[in-house]
């Protein structure tokens, strides 16, 4: 017995099926033709419309990302470069109180976690170098760190503010996507079985609709 792909298959193997069902089912015409374009043409034309629109937001994304993605690397190799300026001119050492506030985790916690809060996250550090905590730490050399990471950190976040409603729509879209496969999968399991109604056979009927058999699973060893 023929089965149709799995309600839990990723959304681009349903949809490709159910294209595909739909372009067979037009090539036999008749009641096959019509019983699929009742039950599919209209959710795959929704589809084609939403796939679009996904296709575009990501193509306006990419670039975006790629440059969040230069921005974010700069601006850890800044961190990390100061850091160690800093660190150095203190004397190196091994514990350092002082030298915690500024860098509780060493560039982690700066560097670390979530791109979009980046530059939150160094704009802190600034205001910390900018109100000499550590008395070892020159105001020259920590008005120096502060101004590069304050221009990295702003540069982070134009990146990550550019992309921000391009990243949305990609989001959303694709949860659209994947929400109408479901649809789609309901349309062709109810075409299935308008199929079985006109009385074609299961094998005819996978000749239209493409047959995904389970895979058994493995009996006990003996």
């Amino acid at each position: 017995m023929g089965e149709i792909i799995r309600r839990d298959a990723a959304a681009g193997d349903i949809l490709g099926d159910a294209r595909d069902t739909l372009t067979n089912a037009r090539a036999r015409g008749g009641r096959w033709q019509e019983l699929a374009d009742q039950r599919l043409g209209a959710s795959l034309s929704l589809v084609a419309n939403v796939e679009a629109k996904y296709k575009v937001a990501q193509e306006v994304l990419a670039p975006l990302a790629a440059q969040i993605d230069a921005r974010n690397r700069s601006a850890d190799l800044t961190l990390g470069k100061n850091h160690d300026i800093i660190w150095n001119e203190v004397g190196r050492p091994a514990n350092d109180a002082a030298l915690s506030v500024l860098f509780p985790d060493g560039t982690a916690y700066y560097a670390d976690g979530d791109t979009d809060g980046q530059p939150d996250r160094m704009e802190i550090l600034v205001e910390l170098l900018h109100a000499g905590i550590h008395p070892k730490l020159s105001k020259a050399t920590a008005a120096s760190a502060a101004a590069e990471i304050q221009a990295e950190g702003e540069a982070l976040r134009v990146a990550v503010e550019a992309a921000r409603k391009p990243a949305a729509q990609v989001k959303i879209l694709g949860r659209v996507r994947t929400a109408l496969a479901k649809v789609v999968h309901a349309d062709l399991s109810n075409l299935k079985r308008l199929y079985k109604i006109e009385g074609f056979s299961e094998a005819e009927i996978h000749t239209v609709i493409p047959d995904r058999p389970t895979k058994k699973k493995p009996g006990p060893t003996e």
